[in-house]
């Protein structure tokens, strides 16, 4: 981020110029430190991103605005920055939506803008968490498939070559020794030519 949420980029994304005015007005007028930027017309979220390098992306919307949502979720496909939404009426199944789409922060405001310094630290600090735990999780499941072609690596030695399972363990650590790879490596490439010379069904 540019030097802490007082210096912070925020992109105000919304399809209602007027509103979106309006809100980059609000934020400029809690702090004026704040460097607010709008979509431009038929700008998709993807698009604005992509010019404006934003550390936040504020989307405010009506609550039949329903398209929106897929901005978001399209943005998050891969998380790239916190996304802080306003709508103008409480509904619950859009905020659910929301959350799923990935949006760190939801709020319902009417004319007045809430302080949004704290709601800019909550929503940094739930996305930078939410990066966390994906991190953690993408580790546990690469680990739980390197495992899994390791094991079957094995299968493969000790039914083919009539080894036991501590013998191909061996095998397949001195391979990797040898072709300076890792051990999940040589058992893939082990499990690629049997598969491609038929002899494993997919």
């Amino acid at each position: 981020m540019h030097g802490g949420i007082d210096a912070l980029k925020i992109l105000v994304a919304d399809r209602d110029g007027t509103r979106a005015a309006a809100l980059a007005a609000q934020l400029q007028t809690q702090d004026a430190a704040f460097d607010v930027i709008l979509t431009r017309d038929a700008e998709s979220l993807l698009d604005a991103v992509r010019r404006t390098k934003p550390d936040i992306v504020i989307v405010d919307m009506d609550r039949a605005d329903r398209d929106g949502l897929e901005s978001v979720r399209a943005l998050n496909v891969k998380p790239v920055l916190p996304v802080i939404m306003f709508v103008d009426d409480d509904d619950p199944a859009l905020m659910e939506a929301a959350i799923a789409a990935g949006v760190s922060s939801y709020h319902v405001h009417d004319v007045a803008l809430p302080a949004i310094k704290p709601i800019l630290r909550t929503a940094t600090a739930f996305f930078k968490r939410a990066q966390e735990m994906a991190a953690r999780l993408a580790e546990a499941e690469a680990q739980i498939e390197t495992r899994r072609m390791v094991d079957a690596a094995k299968r493969l030695l000790m039914t083919r070559d009539a080894m036991s399972e501590p013998a191909a363990h061996r095998f397949l650590q001195r391979r990797a020794m040898d072709q300076q790879k890792k051990v999940a490596e040589i058992a893939a490439q082990l499990l690629s030519d049997e598969k491609a010379a038929g002899k494993i069904k997919t």
